[in-house]
């Protein structure tokens, strides 16, 4: 298990060197990239309304959850996700639970296995500050800055400006770029959440505060870092004691702790439509947007308490009135509207309100769609995601909630580009490579003596970025050049070995370039910077290049 403080390496991620060759061997793996789910652009390609939602009678009711199971089954192997769990909730409590083929370690997947939620992280976040709220400690319309000084954006006009209910509803200005200054750091040390939000000081806003939405994963990182200032807890503590361990879900990830004692398995990126298992490490500086994480049935009575108004089992997390107000549209998003954390739209086919979010992380991908007028909710955890075929992976949810309501699921076809992209690239880095060749070998360095070697701790370096670039427990990566001495970065490289002892203020500032510094076989390509957006039918250059859920 990854090893806590900063030694996890700040960058884990596979991407483009400065090098053409090493530009479109990047390119050829873009099934490996991660970002959130464009789920809501399959949702729109359904069939015609049928009217009222329909409810399953105790006659009917098996025969409709075989047919549901059969469908996410059937989803599964469009997909080729290897597991994933469903939770189908009717009249607060839940009524069909599943488990479909293997975790990452080739165990069967159970309703108790973990999965990693991706941006389903955000409702969870919205909840701790709406606490807040309730309890006169923070004010919606205050400016930001009024609880946590030290955020900044390099306009500090526009910082002023921006209030706590611009960073809910992604109104804030901040750009969806600036995800990419705080995801996937990987950083468990104490204070990596504050770290990641200091970082956003270089990022200029977009548009004055209010003006516009933006979907932020930048913005919640904001928010965790206030609920840390104002409670004066780490984030993943607060969550324990304030919302997970009162609502009962004793198998929730929240802390570097939780992650390894839960022993979140592995999940799955496409390689050239196979899937890979990827082991990443746990990443405390994402909490708050993406790396919330735990079994189905702690998801389950998360979202049961939402559908109660805030309560489960006699435990009150959030008033009634703070719950609706989450689960309410405040803004025009990219689909739908934008409440406090959660979607808001309607489940077409059926005409029913929906308020639904999903999330993604290299490897997984989770899906909640609530039906609170009908009392109902689906929920989809799968161990795989590939960004090019995004609302295939929401097919699942949106048809099972359809089926739920009597309606008909529609599948969506898969994106040729997502078929053909990895070998139309691979075969032309192949030819650019050959054509390039070799090059010249480079002079060696001399000295008066003959040759003079690396020192020590730059051979060190290098054999460790080596291992970095070829991990056998993460993605395949090719990196097929010789990166050198890889000067400036440190040694915050492997993930698991990360720096030696004394390193970390060598390999901090590296860590922000990139996971290998000039050679920048790191978060640089442009689906590896997708952002998420819970909007389906963004594609990723509306998403603004940035990296996550």
């Amino acid at each position: 298990m990854a090893a806590t403080g900063r030694t996890q390496g700040r960058r884990w991620r596979t991407g483009l060197g400065k090098s053409v060759g090493a530009v479109l061997v990047a390119g050829a793996l873009a099934g490996l990239v991660p970002a959130d789910a464009a789920a809501q652009g399959a949702e729109s390609r359904t069939t015609a309304p049928t009217g009222a939602a329909s409810r399953t009678t105790d006659a009917d009711g098996a025969g409709a959850m075989r047919r549901i199971d059969a469908f996410v089954r059937d989803r599964l192997d469009a997909t080729g996700t290897p597991g994933a769990a469903l939770a189908v909730i009717e009249g607060g409590r839940f009524v069909h639970q599943r488990g479909f083929g293997e975790d990452g370690r080739g165990r069967a997947v159970t309703p108790d296995t973990p999965f990693l939620w991706g941006s389903v992280s955000k409702p969870v976040t919205g909840l701790a500050v709406m606490q807040l709220v309730e309890a006169g400690r923070v004010n919606l319309d205050e400016p930001v800055r009024t609880y946590l000084p030290r955020f900044r954006l390099a306009d500090p006009d526009m910082s002023d400006r921006i209030t706590v209910r611009h960073l809910l509803t992604n109104t804030s200005g901040i750009p969806a770029s600036a995800s990419g200054e705080i995801g996937d750091r990987y950083d468990n040390a104490p204070g990596a959440l504050a770290d990641s939000v200091r970082d956003l000081a270089r990022i200029a806003p977009t548009a004055p505060p209010g003006e516009s939405y933006a979907y932020s994963s930048a913005g919640y990182a904001v928010l965790g870092a206030l609920v840390e200032e104002v409670s004066g807890r780490p984030f993943g503590t607060y969550l324990h004691e304030k919302i997970l361990d009162p609502l009962g879900m004793d198998h929730v990830v929240a802390t570097e702790q939780d992650f390894e004692r839960e022993r979140v398995t592995p999940g799955h990126r496409s390689f050239f439509g196979v899937p890979v298992r990827f082991d990443a490490p746990y990443d405390t500086a994402g909490v708050p947007f993406g790396h919330v994480g735990g079994s189905l049935r702690d998801l389950t009575r998360f979202v049961r308490a939402e559908l109660d108004g805030g309560r489960l089992d006699g435990r009150r997390v959030l008033s009634a009135k703070g719950t609706a107000d989450t689960q309410r549209g405040h803004v025009a998003g990219s689909v739908g509207r934008y409440g406090l954390g959660w979607s808001v739209g309607t489940l077409k086919g059926t005409g029913e309100r929906m308020v639904w979010k999903d999330g993604a992380l290299p490897g997984h991908h989770a899906m909640v769609i609530m039906l609170p007028d009908s009392d109902r909710a689906v929920i989809v955890l799968q161990n795989a995601y590939h960004q090019l075929r995004a609302q295939e992976f929401g097919d699942a949810a949106f048809g099972a909630a359809r089926m739920l309501s009597g309606a008909s699921p529609r599948t969506t076809p898969t994106d040729p580009l997502a078929l053909v992209l990895p070998w139309t690239t691979a075969g032309l880095a192949a030819v650019l490579l050959f054509c390039l060749g070799p090059g010249p070998a480079p002079p060696a360095p001399t000295t008066r003596g003959g040759p003079r070697p690396l020192p020590a701790q730059d051979r060190a370096d290098h054999h460790r970025v080596a291992r970095h670039h070829a991990d056998p427990r993460g993605a395949p990566v090719v990196a097929a050049l010789d990166h050198g001495r890889h000067a400036g970065h440190g040694t915050a490289v492997d993930p698991r070995r990360g720096t030696e002892p004394g390193d970390r203020r060598r390999a901090r500032p590296a860590a922000r370039r990139g996971a290998c510094g000039p050679c920048r076989l790191g978060p640089t390509t442009p689906a590896d910077r997708a952002i998420s957006t819970g909007n389906p039918r963004s594609t990723i250059a509306e998403r603004g290049f940035s990296h996550v859920y």
